[in-house]
């Protein structure tokens, strides 16, 4: 359990300053004076929704409002409109954990309640441009991630991925949290030492990586997609998507609930992403290690 704190911390992630009570050490401090975009406050918190659009076990969602049940760890949240949190602590919250939560799913509805489109995908830039990868759980995205990183591109995000479209009609990728998540055996594979790094239960034990040395600064043109799967064979199958494959494709990376009547303008935004982004999907041999043969197709691509 920790105190809470009575005076607010400020931070910057995905091009928005965010105001919130407790430390999220990780991200980048706002500029001194800097006006919050969203402003996370204490107060009570309603246990569930009036009429929820769409639920999971830990979330309710309704055109504008976003609530989250975090546990006896954490606390309540509720997003509303894209820049107002209320945060109901538990008696035995923590900071780590009220930190994870609001980072990993109350940032994302705050995110697509402002009207940008939300996936779950790690991106980076290459020199050819910014690429997401997106695709199953255990497929080899942080590592794919991690591995770009170690040839010089430069780190959007991990995990959560937000698009918006650029005064030029272009899709684009904002920089989000400077963190990458990776597993034992593949961060033994790529050489990291992750000797004392936290690792959490909530992470399925992958260690936490400080990524600031290699983060983007400013929001970058995506130019590719890539879906990773796995399959027993033992090579490598790169399928270019078109079509009604593409956009169905792309909808399986969105992240949280795509509610029709919050996000009217995140439908033109799939919609630019069909028409400017390539799709494709690549199938890895499951047995073996394929990350190296997975970067060369999309530093090649």
């Amino acid at each position: 359990m920790t105190e809470p704190s009575t005076v607010p911390y400020t931070y910057t992630a995905y091009g928005l300053t965010l105001s919130v009570p407790f430390p999220c050490p990780l991200l980048a401090l706002a500029p001194a004076g800097a006006m919050p975009d969203v402003n996370v406050a204490e107060g009570a918190v309603p246990r569930t929704l009036a009429a929820p659009h769409a639920e999971g076990n830990m979330w309710q969602a309704e055109p504008g409002r976003f609530l989250f049940r975090g546990g006896n760890r954490a606390g309540r949240f509720l997003a509303e409109g894209g820049t107002c949190v209320m945060l109901e602590r538990n008696p035995a919250a923590e900071d780590e954990l009220l930190c994870f939560y609001f980072l990993d799913a109350v940032l994302a509805a705050i995110l697509r309640q402002r009207g940008l489109l939300v996936l779950h995908a790690n991106a980076a830039i290459t020199p050819e441009g910014a690429i997401a990868v997106s695709g199953e759980s255990g497929a080899g995205k942080s590592t794919t991630l991690a591995a770009l990183l170690q040839h010089d591109c430069a780190m959007l995000s991990d995990d959560i991925t937000a698009l918006r479209l650029g005064d030029d009609g272009q899709v684009q990728v904002l920089p989000g949290v400077p963190l990458l998540h990776l597993s034992e055996d593949a961060a033994a594979g790529l050489g990291h030492d992750i000797t004392g790094l936290p690792r959490h239960q909530w992470r399925r034990m992958k260690a936490a990586i400080p990524t600031q040395a290699a983060m983007a600064t400013q929001p970058a043109r995506l130019r590719a997609l890539y879906l990773l799967q796995t399959h027993t064979g033992d090579d490598l199958r790169v399928h270019t998507l078109t079509g009604a494959k593409k956009f169905a494709a792309m909808q399986t990376c969105v992240y949280g609930p795509l509610l029709p009547q919050e996000h009217p303008g995140q439908f033109p935004l799939l919609a630019a992403v069909a028409e400017k982004v390539a799709v494709f999907r690549i199938e890895r041999p499951g047995a073996l290690w394929a990350v190296r043969e997975v970067m060369n197709v999309i530093l090649n691509g």
